[in-house]
């Protein structure tokens, strides 16, 4: 169907999807709730400038909105940013701190909020359809250009999909050297995230904005770099070892670390001198050994990637055994050691809703469940009394109220630290308060009754992932036991 046919309408804005598919998210922000993309699209895209245009001059219905239909769902793949302003407008407790704040006061000079309540949005027929009309928007000149790893992930992903060298060349404009830099791009970046770095790099590494991968790439695309590396272009993996795997890892952490900590950057290692003369500060310990050997970035990245191509005649490791992942909301062997008959009970019907099927259901059953959890065990271990006189002392309940779940949550974080291994501590810390680094916490299970995106069945077992260890200390663990 030639695009001149595809059909434009109004539609509501609160029925309008986010694409969890955009380049622009990455692969991480792309994993999240609809709520924490809008919150990633607002800090870090510029969707406040877009919001702050749309109060000021109001909304230009020129441009349509891209869309396609997935199911039931109306999909925006081209104007997120737009898609984004918009539903915060509409509804500014969608977005945290001081972005959130200023949408507010944004949100305040519109006299008639009806006015962006519907917009115009042309429906495609399929993804695939679309594909030229948003290459056209941010590749070249565009309207805000995609980073270099946005640009990548596009590219890659269409060759995923099925496009071959000539389609991408004919009909989005990609040559075989664009495909090669892509393979490249996400080469660096997926093997300087699996590197075992210190948790203040590896959180520099995971920024949505991250400039390290500009100065990474920018030795790596230096013949002066990847002689000091050992590595080599490569147009099916886009880069290739000519040294053994662990002499690469070697120095590329040290390069990873010294970008990461703000030792050198894009503009200190702007010509092949001053590469030169960075590696010639290294010992030669440092530096990668000439050794015989090879290796490709898959061979370094932990788990998968699309960086890399097929790998010819190399042998498949051989992969461990996978744990089964649960279909239920709950996993069917978890059962309640220590609590009421009211939590057995919510226990079973949580182990018999399929998250897929009753996502709703399942959301609020476990939301409840989840409470109930932390009033039991807080009353079981004389906590809840103790949170209730603090609390009534500060002024903060009045006589004869009871706790809410947001007021007890501070002393549950505060058992599971003295009771649980570091690891898991975090883990559970995370999903109970919000952290734009985790994927679904309660404060999205929270907003449900406000939210018409949420959950999902990804976000389910994403909150129950992350507080298993504490359900399991709450509901199966003797008190005296772990009070010893």
């Amino acid at each position: 169907m030639p695009v001149s046919n595809w059909p434009t309408r109004r539609l509501s804005v609160a029925s309008l999807h986010l694409d969890t598919k955009n380049p622009r998210l990455g692969r991480e922000v792309s994993a999240r709730a609809p709520r924490e993309i809008i919150q990633h699209l607002f800090e870090h895209d510029k969707a406040i400038e877009v919001a702050d245009s749309i109060v000021r001059r109001g909304y230009f219905p020129n441009e349509p909105l891209l869309a396609i239909k997935e199911g039931k769902r109306h999909v925006v793949v081209e104007g997120n940013r737009r898609l984004a302003a918009l539903k915060a407008l509409r509804e500014p407790g969608l977005l945290d701190g001081a972005v959130g704040r200023k949408v507010e006061r944004l949100s305040r000079l519109i006299a008639d909020s009806d006015v962006i309540a519907t917009v115009p949005v042309t429906v495609a027929p399929n993804r695939k359809a679309t594909d030229r009309q948003i290459v056209g928007r941010h590749v070249g000149k565009p309207v805000l250009s995609w980073r270099a790893e946005h640009r990548a992930s596009f590219i890659l992903d269409k060759l995923a999909e099925g496009y071959d060298n000539d389609r991408l060349r004919d009909e989005l404009g990609f040559t075989q050297a664009d495909i090669q830099k892509a393979r490249q791009t996400r080469a660096i970046a997926d093997m300087a995230r699996s590197l075992d770095l210190p948790d203040e790099v590896k959180a520099k590494l995971e920024a949505p904005r991250a400039k390290i991968f500009t100065t990474l790439e920018r030795v790596l695309e230096s013949s002066v770099g990847r002689s000091a590396l050992m590595v080599v272009p490569d147009a099916e993996h886009g880069l290739r070892g000519v040294t053994t795997k662990k002499q690469f890892v070697g120095g590329f952490t040290k390069l990873v670390r010294d970008a990461a900590l703000g030792k050198v950057s894009s503009r200190t290692l702007n010509s092949k001198e001053d590469i030169s003369s960075y590696f010639q500060t290294w010992s030669t310990d440092e530096l990668p050994e000439k050794k015989r050997g090879s290796f490709v970035p898959s061979d370094v990245i932990q788990g998968t990637s699309v960086a890399s191509g097929t790998r010819g005649s190399r042998p498949t490791p051989r992969r461990r055994r996978q744990k089964r992942i649960h279909q239920t909301v709950i996993p069917r062997g978890f059962k309640v050691s220590y609590g009421t008959d009211r939590l057995v009970d919510i226990q079973r019907e949580l182990t018999r809703l399929k998250r897929a099927e009753y996502p709703n259901a399942g959301a609020v059953l476990l939301r409840v469940f989840f409470e109930l959890s932390v009033v039991w065990y807080l009353k079981r271990t004389g906590g809840f009394e103790e949170v209730t006189r603090q609390l009534r002392d500060k002024g903060k309940l009045q006589a004869g109220q009871t706790p809410t779940l947001k007021q007890l949550v501070p002393e549950i974080n505060r058992v599971a630290n003295e009771r649980l291994s570091k690891s898991d501590a975090r883990i559970v810390e995370k999903a109970l308060k919000y952290d734009r680094a985790a994927p679904f916490n309660i404060s999205e299970l929270h907003s449900f009754v406000h939210s018409s995106d949420l959950p999902g069945e990804r976000e389910i077992r994403q909150f129950w992932d992350r507080t298993e260890p504490l359900f399991r200390m709450m509901l199966q663990e003797d008190v005296e036991d772990t009070a010893e």
